[in-house]
């Protein structure tokens, strides 16, 4: 299964990679820090699974989600924001995302939802 990882922090994808690249069922790991590279990693690599933040540099990664799931709809997709508000909640899951994870309280669930798509 192939992994992107979207944020524009280097921190969060150093993170998550690492505990991404720990399961079997990965392989291939791939970061993107704004919208316009992970459109074009989308286009060019077809992950199978994104996970993305809601906030980027140079546009919403809300846009980013809708733009995966009209285009690429089978791609699953994983919320990974410091923004947990219901409304940004509700909004991602009314446009497709398939889960949405806390960025600072439910890192331990990556490994988990990534397992369960592999199965």
């Amino acid at each position: 299964m192939k992994v992107l990882i979207v944020d524009d922090a280097l921190l969060v994808l150093t993170r998550v990679s690492d505990i991404i690249n720990e399961l079997d069922c990965v392989s291939d790991v791939l970061m993107a820090f704004t919208y316009q590279d992970a459109i074009n990693k989308v286009a060019s690599a077809r992950p199978d699974v994104v996970l993305l933040d809601i906030h980027l540099r140079d546009k919403s990664g809300i846009e980013l989600l809708d733009f995966i799931k009209r285009n690429y709809p089978s791609v699953k997709t994983i919320m990974l924001t410091n923004q947990v508000h219901n409304n940004y909640r509700s909004l991602c899951e009314k446009i497709g995302s398939d889960h949405f994870i806390d960025k600072s309280s439910e890192f331990e669930r990556i490994s988990g939802i990534l397992q369960s798509f592999c199965a």
